[in-house]
């Protein structure tokens, strides 16, 4: 019982020599990264929605990005659908968002598709500009990866996560734009939704 005794005081003492050695600042600990700007077009609903900040550009065509809902969820999307013309092309711009606020310099956002069959003709793309002031032609656009969802009937309306796309290239205020391009045919007619957009 004696060596019992003895042994158990110095385990106690080593392994509180090997814990002392770990110190708070040797712990690393998640980073917290707050959301800097957020937009889940909820107030579609109730038709309340500010439009106001947002710039909606048709770069080509008639068919314009327009607020839409569907069971209790509101989004935005773009349908080139029974637009009569071979090609159209619409951006979706937020407002300046200053991403100098962000710590992660991070954009991730939902999309949906439905009807889409001809991804080389009916795509959607993020675009990021530093200099965006009203007009798309004159400011320098950035072209962002990101996931697509899977088309085919059984994935229409289902919403996809666009994956984390990095915007650390970027200082001050930028603008993202969502472009979408499709046509009047069946095969390129297809429609992209967005939403839950989140920069942090």
């Amino acid at each position: 019982m004696k060596k019992i005794k003895y042994i158990l005081p110095a385990v106690l003492m080593l392994s509180g020599l090997m814990t002392s050695c770990v110190t708070e600042d040797d712990q690393e600990l998640p980073q917290y990264n707050p959301v800097i700007f957020y937009e889940d077009f909820q107030t579609i609903l109730t038709d309340s929605f500010d439009a106001t900040p947002w710039t909606i550009v048709n770069e080509e065509g008639s068919k314009s990005w327009f607020s839409n809902s569907y069971r209790e969820n509101g989004y935005f999307e773009f349908s080139p659908f029974n637009s009569g013309e071979n090609l159209n092309i619409s951006w979706m711009i937020t407002p300046s968002i200053n991403i100098d606020e962000a710590n992660a310099k991070r954009l991730i956002f939902k999309v949906a598709q439905h009807h889409v069959v001809d991804t080389t003709n009916n795509y959607l793309v993020v675009m990021v500009s530093d200099n965006f002031s009203g007009d798309i032609t004159t400011a320098t656009w950035v072209e962002k990866n990101i996931t697509l969802p899977p088309t085919g009937s059984a994935k229409n309306y289902d919403f996809y996560n666009s994956g984390v796309v990095d915007l650390s290239e970027f200082s001050g205020n930028i603008h993202i734009g969502f472009k979408a391009v499709g046509g009047t045919a069946t095969v390129n007619a297809g429609a992209y939704q967005i939403d839950d957009i989140k920069v942090f």
